[in-house]
C-alpha cells in the first residue's frame, strides 16, 4: 500500500510534482506556433508557472528567511532561466488577451465604438503577430531547460530522505503564504494603489497552486480550492481591467496623435484646412466609459471578498487543510 501523501518524503514527491508539470509545458510547447491553436501559449505559460510557484515554496535560497525549514538544494542559475522563459512570453499574451476581449465587446458597441475597435485592431494584430514571431525565438531553449529541470529532481530524489515530510513542509509553506496573503488583502485601500491590488492575486495564485498536488486528500481540499478560484478569479479580472484601462488610453493617445499630425500635415498644404476633432474620439470616449463601469464594478467584488464573510471562510477552511496536511485533522 502506497504510503499517505503526509507522509512521503518531500523530495520523492517534489520530483513527481515537476516532471508532471513539465510533461504539461512539454505538451504546449510546440502548440505555441500553431495558428489553429488559440490556448497554446496560455497553457505554456499556466505550466511554466505552477512550476516556478512550486519550485519557489520549496526552494532553499527563497525559504531560508524562514527558521527551522529544510527546503531543498537547486540551482539558482535554473530558476532565473524559468523566470526569464517565463517572462519573455508576456507580450505576446497581453496582446492576444486584448485582441480577445475587443472581439467579445463587439456586439455589446454602438457604431463609433466600432469604428474606434477596428481602427485599434489594426494596429495591434501586427504587433502580436511579430510578438509570436520573436517568441519561436525565445521558447527555443525550453527543451534544454526543460532537461536540466528533470536531471536536477532525480538529484533531489535521490536524497529524499534528508528532506522533510511532505505533509508539514506543506503546511508549513500554506501558513506562512495566508499569512502574507491576509497582510497583503489588509493592505488594499482602493484603486488609487494598484500595486496592493496585486500582490494577493499573485499569493493567491500560490495558494491554489499549492493545493494543486493535495487534490483528492479530502473534502476540506476541494472547499478550500473552490473558494480560492472564486478569490483569483475577481482579481484576475480587476487585475485585466486595470491592464486594459493603461492599454485603452495608450490607443487614445497614439489615436490622437496620429490624426493630429494628419490635421497639421493637411494644414502645410492647404492653410484654409479645417480643425476637426479626432475621427475616433467619440467611439474611445464610449470605450472609457464602459470600461470605467465594468472596471468599478469588479473594484466591489474585490473589496466585498477581501473585507467580509468569504475571506473569513476561506481563512478557516485553508486552517483545515493545513490541519489535514499535518496529519492532525
Amino acid at each position: 500500500m502506497a504510503k499517505p501523501l503526509a507522509e512521503r518524503r518531500l523530495g520523492t514527491v517534489l520530483e513527481t510534482v515537476v516532471v508532471e508539470l513539465l510533461d504539461e509545458a512539454r505538451l504546449a510547447w510546440p502548440r505555441i506556433q500553431d495558428p489553429d491553436d488559440s490556448e497554446g501559449l496560455h497553457d505554456f505559460r499556466v505550466a511554466l508557472r505552477r512550476l516556478r510557484s512550486c519550485l519557489k515554496d520549496y526552494f532553499k535560497d527563497y525559504l531560508k528567511g524562514y527558521r527551522g525549514f529544510a527546503g531543498v538544494s537547486l540551482d539558482k542559475g535554473l530558476m532565473r532561466e524559468l523566470r526569464d522563459l517565463a517572462r519573455s512570453t508576456n507580450a505576446a499574451r497581453d496582446g492576444e488577451v486584448m485582441l480577445a476581449w475587443l472581439q467579445d465587446q463587439h456586439e455589446l458597441l454602438n457604431g463609433s465604438e466600432r469604428a474606434a475597435v477596428a481602427w485599434w485592431c489594426e494596429r495591434l494584430v501586427p504587433q502580436v503577430e511579430e510578438e509570436y514571431r520573436r517568441i519561436e525565438f525565445r521558447v527555443a531553449a525550453f527543451p534544454l531547460l526543460d532537461a536540466r529541470l528533470r536531471e536536477a529532481m532525480k538529484g533531489i530524489r535521490l536524497k529524499a530522505r534528508k528532506t522533510p515530510r511532505f505533509g508539514p513542509a506543506s503546511a508549513d509553506v500554506l501558513e506562512r503564504l495566508v499569512t502574507q496573503w491576509c497582510a497583503e488583502l489588509d493592505a488594499i485601500k482602493g484603486r488609487e494603489d494598484e500595486d496592493a491590488l496585486h500582490r494577493p492575486r499573485i499569493t493567491g495564485k500560490r495558494l491554489r497552486y499549492l493545493l494543486r498536488a493535495w487534490r483528492g486528500e479530502g473534502e476540506v481540499l476541494v472547499v478550500a480550492e473552490s473558494a480560492l478560484k472564486s478569490f483569483q478569479e475577481a482579481f484576475g479580472q480587476l487585475h485585466d481591467d486595470l491592464v486594459r484601462c493603461e492599454a485603452l488610453r495608450a490607443s487614445v493617445q497614439q489615436h490622437v496623435l496620429e490624426e493630429t499630425d494628419a490635421r497639421l500635415a493637411a494644414a502645410i498644404r492647404d492653410p484654409g484646412a479645417r480643425a476637426t476633432a479626432p475621427r475616433h474620439l467619440r467611439g474611445f470616449m464610449g470605450l472609457v466609459a464602459h470600461h470605467e463601469q465594468r472596471t468599478e464594478a469588479h473594484l466591489a467584488e474585490v473589496l466585498r471578498l477581501s473585507r467580509g464573510k468569504p475571506r473569513r471562510e476561506l481563512e478557516k477552511q485553508l486552517a483545515e487543510v493545513a490541519a489535514t496536511m499535518r496529519g492532525s485533522h
